[in-house]
């Protein structure tokens, strides 16, 4: 029941192309573009990803659109580097939900300006910190290397690339229920890819891919706060308090304590519990798993977002 928890937490809303050796990574970039998107676009952003697979610079940049921002990604620890492709699709939401204007029109397709790289850049960075993070903490601390948005490359060529194994991710972006999409592309050596097992490993199979991605998630840390109650308050009335007021806690709080994660300003309930005793200690007894609402019709919390099957 834990790890359905967990995983729960770690799930990006879908993923295409089903390939277990390779899929987790990009999830993991897809989750982090999710999480991006509710902070800093503070808009709802679903991420669909397609399944990691190996390229070479030349094939990608084939794949590029013609118009977009082709960024190239630099490396903060090793001097590896790497491309990001934001679509016309994409630029135009970003500078859409950041001056309010997104309505769901369709927005001709036209050359990106300075303009665009200024208001997609800030976006495009916090996804890649928030997918090393992600990394890292899969990686059981172990250091990730960093990326961030480089040099804007406005005629990219293959020869700007090392002679190394690189991968190529997907991303398909929904905003608001499909007022607007859009897309990105990465291009990033693969050397910097590895958490259990990015890539298949000769004669590995997917059933040990899959334990060993179940044995990191099995072992990230997550931090957990047991709420007995909330109480609402006029802020008159919270001005008015000294020390030696009490304040009236119900008895049927005891039976009904919420075991919380905490991201942010957000909260999700992962349980129900009552409050008793164990060892001469105070204790939290598990009562129901999941944050159905209570009999007094208390609103549900964020729901975790799914993770595909490993």
């Amino acid at each position: 029941m834990t790890e359905n928890i967990i995983r729960k937490m770690l799930k990006p809303i879908s993923t295409i192309e089903q390939d277990p050796a390779v899929d987790g990574l990009a999830g993991v970039l897809g989750k982090a573009a999710s999480v991006v998107g509710l902070s800093a676009l503070e808009v709802q952003l679903e991420a669909q990803s397609r399944a990691a697979k190996q390229c070479e610079a030349v094939d990608f940049l084939e794949t590029l659109p013609e118009n977009g921002l082709y960024f190239r990604m630099e490396c903060e620890t090793e001097g590896q580097f790497g491309m990001l492709v934001a679509d016309n699709a994409l630029i135009n939401t970003i500078d859409n939900v950041l001056t309010g204007e997104l309505d769901g029109s369709e927005y001709p397709i036209r050359p990106p300006t300075a303009i665009d790289t200024a208001m997609c850049r800030p976006f495009l960075d916090e996804m890649l910190q928030e997918f090393s993070d992600i990394l890292r903490e899969l990686r059981g601390g172990k250091r990730t290397d960093t990326y961030y948005t480089g040099q804007l490359e406005n005629e990219p060529s293959p020869h700007l690339f090392p002679d190394i194994p690189f991968l190529q991710i997907g991303i398909d972006f929904n905003f608001l229920n499909g007022k607007a999409k859009g897309q990105l592309s990465l291009m990033i050596p693969a050397a910097n890819t590895e958490f259990t097992s990015a890539l298949p490993r000769p004669g590995e199979s997917a059933g040990a891919w899959r334990e060993a991605f179940k044995s990191s998630i099995e072992a990230s840390p997550a931090v957990f706060d047991v709420v007995l109650y909330r109480k609402k308050m006029p802020i008159g009335q919270i001005l008015k308090l000294k020390t030696g007021d009490t304040l009236e806690i119900p008895a049927r709080a005891l039976e009904n304590l919420s075991v919380e994660s905490r991201k942010g300003p957000h909260s999700r309930r992962l349980m129900r519990a009552r409050l008793g005793e164990y060892q001469e200690m105070r204790a939290a007894k598990i009562t129901q798993f999941g944050d159905e609402p209570t009999e007094n019709n208390e609103p549900k919390l964020l729901e975790p977002a799914g993770l595909p099957e490993t």
